[in-house]
């Protein structure tokens, strides 16, 4: 029967593949997702099979990084697992890239549950992050706060020198991500396809309809800003 998840993550500009099973990492891969780049994800995850030794058969569950994160890249991965799930006929699960992130970076620092938050974040560009806070807890769950939202640099900076709540966590939250090293304190971090392990179904990973999914891109993407400059509508609108 089949057992394995694919996982698909390509919000930051690179590609992260993962097959895991409960409690294992079968195999793992990454490819760069920049301009012509972009095309490398689909080989990858046939040499990635290939070396596991599996095949697309013994896919129980496919799992794509939803953003927010890089239009293009995200665009193709999502391609690539709704168009497995359609024809191996499993089901579709979306991730948020934020969270990928912080799960990766609790797990790698060992956090102490209830210990310091850290607020994920990917590069937006023009001087922007898309940034979210998450707190790790007792039974191992990661819990994010808010929504995620796009942020400047000044604004994260007077956050991260604000008193936190009590729900969000006890001492300075640690930034971390594409864009993390900016901040002093921060690290860089790529969100990393293998840490869906890390994360409890519910709000940061979930089944979704496959016919309608899509990924939160965080912005419109430069071609369409560019489109409906020129013609001084919304690219949706008619008329």
């Amino acid at each position: 029967m089949p057992d394995l998840t694919l996982v698909l993550e390509a919000s930051a500009g690179s590609g992260s593949l993962a097959l895991l099973r409960p409690g294992a990492v079968v195999a793992e891969a990454e490819v760069p997702m920049r301009g012509h780049d972009g095309e490398r994800m689909m080989p990858a995850l046939v040499e990635m099979l290939r070396v596991a030794g599996v095949s697309t058969a013994d896919l129980a569950r496919i799992v794509c990084g939803a953003g927010p994160g890089g239009f293009t890249s995200l665009r193709i991965a999502a391609a690539i697992a709704k168009g497995l799930a359609c024809s191996l006929g499993v089901e579709l699960w979306g991730v948020s890239s934020l969270a990928l992130i912080a799960a990766g970076e609790f797990g790698d620092a060992a956090a102490a549950p209830g210990g310091r938050p850290v607020i994920a974040v990917l590069d937006a560009l023009r001087g922007e992050w898309y940034a979210q806070r998450f707190t790790l807890h007792a039974d191992g769950a990661v819990t994010a706060h808010g929504a995620p939202t796009r942020r400047d640099l000044a604004s994260l900076a007077a956050e991260l020198a604000a008193p936190l709540s009590a729900e969000a966590g006890t001492g300075g939250a640690l930034i971390v991500g594409v864009g993390g090293d900016t901040f002093q304190g921060g690290r860089h971090a790529l969100p990393r396809a293998r840490d869906v392990a890390r994360l409890n179904p519910g709000p940061l990973l979930y089944p979704v309809e496959l016919a309608g999914w899509e990924p939160e891109y965080g912005r419109l993407a430069e071609a369409q800003v560019k489109w409906e400059q020129a013609h001084g509508r919304s690219l949706g609108a008619v008329g």
